[in-house]
């Protein structure tokens, strides 16, 4: 049996007769200020939830699925979220210093002031996210941060190697460190956003 406990209060929030909640679906449920770490959570189901304010420390959250979630404040450093969806989350102020994000899917996520410090961001998808937030040594290697609003983003010694910064707005961005000639269409200077006629934001690959 395992129980998830309230981090501070100790009330239990949830509780299942399994020894783990891998692939489990938790879809629309209130987990406010529940301890996840150091859980084996790998393809469970989170869509819609309210976690604001848990702690994900540690845990194994390959493949997991946060699909519009609010995730406010939520303590993910050095948890495992290769190939995670996160799609639409709000994470406004949660601690992703260290985590490990290959990988996964951020389209349109809220991360401002955030912490990714030291994350691995190795093929994630940052598109239209987000990310006025700390990116100080990310891995942002072949990530995805096309139409991302960087605008006084630290991206202090941050790997971006082949990173397609297309339309993103980097306007004040702090670069000190990082080699902006071996990313794509780096742009620190505020352009006004024009629409195609075929808009690449709709064409999102399988």
């Amino acid at each position: 049996m395992i129980q998830i406990k309230h981090k501070e209060t100790g009330e239990v929030l949830f509780e299942g007769e399994a020894d783990s909640l891998a692939g489990k679906k938790l879809v629309g449920k209130n987990f406010k200020g529940a301890d996840f770490s150091g859980l084996v959570l790998r393809k469970c189901v989170f869509d819609s939830d309210n976690l604001n304010g848990c702690i994900f420390n540690k845990s194994d959250l390959e493949g997991a699925s946060f699909l519009g979630a609010s995730l406010k404040e939520v303590d993910f450093s050095h948890a495992n979220l290769t190939d995670s969806n996160l799609t639409d989350a709000v994470m406004i102020g949660s601690n992703l210093s260290h985590a490990n994000l290959t990988r996964a899917k951020l389209r349109y996520a809220k991360m401002e002031e955030c912490d990714l410090s030291n994350a691995r961001c190795v093929e994630a998808d940052l598109s239209m996210a987000d990310l006025r937030c700390n990116l100080e040594n990310a891995n942002l290697t072949r990530a995805d941060v096309r139409g991302a609003n960087l605008v006084n983003a630290n991206l202090t010694n941050a790997k971006i190697d082949d990173a397609d910064f297309t339309d993103a707005d980097m306007l004040g961005a702090k670069l000190e460190g990082t080699l902006i000639d071996r990313a794509k269409n780096v742009c620190t200077k505020h352009k006004p956003f024009k629409a195609k006629k075929s808009p690449w934001w709709k064409v999102w690959a399988s």
